[in-house]
């Protein structure tokens, strides 16, 4: 008897498989169009050949985002042991000067490569209270002095010749980095108004600084200097001694603060001393918008008076900053209030789509429908992209008919 053929359950496998096998070709496309592009960092190396050094060296520099769509000019931050403390010092800056945040204005990072770390951070000679070289206190492993004209004499200059910058610098240093920050602080005070110090490695023959750190402190004419010394769970001796010398010598003009990480070690206290010394050299730069406060325009020209006395140059509140305390007085319900900020805003930068696109969203939530459409109209001519602006702008005009 003929029995009947079965089908053959190859025939399926091979069907489902090339069936799966499609799909999943086809998965990496799809997932492709979802991910987002990743954001721009504005990073690039640059290399010199230094005559103070007689070699050639590396700079890091991070640009912030903004950077060449507006003219605007920039504070320093200039970091040691950049392959260890680049990138971190990079995402701190870009954090705490981020738009909702508003902690610190927006700066320039420059990272400065190692070559020979034991050499450049050491310090050769100690110099008196006068200026002259003390031979007595000398180091045997080179060159701090010559490390530290090479950033006085080509690194700044070639940054600020080449970078739109404000007249202010801060340096950090980490262990022999911080040692030698704090040696470039002795050695030329105003270099660097402002100094973020992590477990400076102030040991053997390198606690000699220590001694005549006042001398150097009481020699130097008022800065406002700003300085902050932090250290992990590590011996704090020598630390101790600094912030001894510190509170018995340091003027009113120096203004300093010291941290203890019990949580941290040597090598991990980097990361939060950066960010807590910024916090710390900015401490005055934010305005608490996000409470009931009603803030004016006026308001933040005095604030901006006042920070420019403490830092020593002109500074002044940008567009991002002013859009952003308006839209805080806006979503309080202060609506007199956002409409007065986004109005200057306007006349600081009439070139700004995003200045209009504001005023005309808080036109339109205060009932002036007819400002409120032209403001938008003036923000979509400076930018025919502004989809947002096209879509309230289409409803307010349906609206009114």
């Amino acid at each position: 008897m003929n029995k009947r053929a079965k089908p053959c359950r190859y025939f399926y496998y091979f069907n489902l498989s090339f069936i799966l096998l499609l799909i999943f070709i086809s998965l990496p496309k799809i997932v492709t169009a979802q991910i987002d592009s990743l954001p721009i960092h504005n990073e690039k190396a640059i290399l010199l050949h230094s005559k103070v050094m007689s070699e050639d060296r590396t700079l890091w520099i991070h640009l912030p985002a903004n950077y060449t769509s507006t003219s605007n000019s920039y504070p320093v931050l200039y970091v040691l042991d950049a392959g260890n403390h680049f990138n971190h010092a990079s995402e701190a800056v870009g954090f705490l000067a981020g738009y909702d945040r508003n902690r610190m204005p927006e700066m320039i990072v420059v990272g400065i490569v190692n070559v020979n770390r034991g050499r450049d951070f050491t310090p050769v000679y100690l110099k008196n209270a006068k200026g002259a070289l003390d031979s007595s206190k000398t180091t045997s492993n080179a060159g701090a002095d010559r490390f530290l004209r090479y950033i006085a004499d080509e690194v700044i200059p070639y940054v600020d010749t080449h970078y739109r910058v404000q007249p202010y610098r801060i340096l950090t240093g980490h262990s022999l980095g911080g040692l030698f920050a704090l040696y470039a602080k002795e050695q030329m005070p105003k270099l660097f108004p402002a100094m973020i110090l992590t477990s400076p490695a102030i040991n053997g023959i390198n606690d000699r600084m220590l001694s005549n750190i006042h001398l150097f402190i009481k020699a130097s004419h008022p800065h406002n200097g700003k300085l902050f010394i932090a250290i992990g769970n590590e011996n704090t001796q020598k630390v101790d001694s600094l912030t001894s010398e510190l509170k018995q010598f340091a003027p009113t003009w120096l203004n300093w603060a010291y941290k203890k990480y019990e949580e941290e070690n040597h090598f991990s206290a980097p990361y939060k001393s950066l960010f807590d010394g910024l916090k710390f050299i900015y401490k005055d730069w934010f305005i608490d918008y996000y409470g009931n406060t009603s803030i004016s325009y006026q308001d933040i020209l005095r604030h901006f008076k006042i920070l420019s006395d403490e830092f020593g140059y002109n500074m002044t509140a940008t567009e991002d900053f002013v859009n952003n305390c308006g839209y805080n007085q806006l979503n309080a319900g202060k609506i007199e209030n956002a409409i007065g900020l986004f109005v200057e805003n306007v006349k600081a930068h009439p070139d700004s789509y995003n200045a209009y696109d504001s005023l005309g969203e808080a036109y339109m939530k205060s009932g002036n429908t007819s400002l409120a459409i032209f403001n938008y109209k003036k923000s979509i001519e400076l930018n025919p992209h502004n989809e947002d602006g096209k879509e309230m702008l289409e409803k307010l005009i349906k609206g009114k008919k």
